[in-house]
């Protein structure tokens, strides 16, 4: 089954909820995204609450991956 933005890839500078969320709904269309976060800590949603595994309940809804590269 082709996707309609399959063969597409997003570069997205973003964090918070609303970018976040019409990225993902890029990647249920097919897309590869690429995020890019502030060297300073990352998403600032990450540390809305510490609920999933030490991460913010927000950041794990809006920015579900198969492949997730560990923050540094």
């Amino acid at each position: 089954m082709t996707l309609p933005l399959d063969g597409f890839t997003v570069v997205s500078l973003e964090q918070a909820v609303a970018a976040p969320l019409a990225t993902r709904n890029l990647v249920d269309l097919g897309a590869r995204v690429i995020k890019i976060e502030r060297v300073d800590g990352g998403d600032l949603a990450r540390e809305y609450d510490h609920v999933v595994d030490g991460t913010g309940a927000h950041f794990v809804w809006l920015n579900r991956a198969r492949n997730r590269w560990p923050s540094t």
